[in-house]
C-alpha cells in the first residue's frame, strides 16, 4: 500500500510531477508547517537561509509574516 503524502509526486494522470513544482510545495508546506520562521525552515531542509530566501522570490511564496503585515 503506498503512504499518502501531504505534497503530491504525481500529476492528476499518474506522471511524476516536475521537480521545481515539487520543491516549490515542499518549500511552501514547510514555510507553513513552521509558521514562516525562516531560520528553522532552513535548518529543516537543510539549506542555507540565503538559498530558501533566493528560492522564496523565485517561485513568489507567501510567507506568513509578509501575509500578517497585510
Amino acid at each position: 500500500m503506498e503512504a499518502i503524502s501531504p505534497i503530491p509526486i504525481k500529476d492528476e494522470s499518474g506522471e511524476l510531477r516536475a521537480l521545481q513544482d515539487v520543491e516549490r510545495d515542499i518549500l511552501q508546506y514547510a514555510i507553513d508547517f513552521y509558521d514562516g520562521h525562516m531560520s528553522e525552515v532552513s535548518r529543516r531542509l537543510g539549506i542555507g537561509r540565503s538559498t530558501l530566501y533566493r528560492k522564496v522570490r523565485e517561485y513568489d511564496l507567501d510567507v506568513r509574516a509578509e501575509r500578517e503585515a497585510s
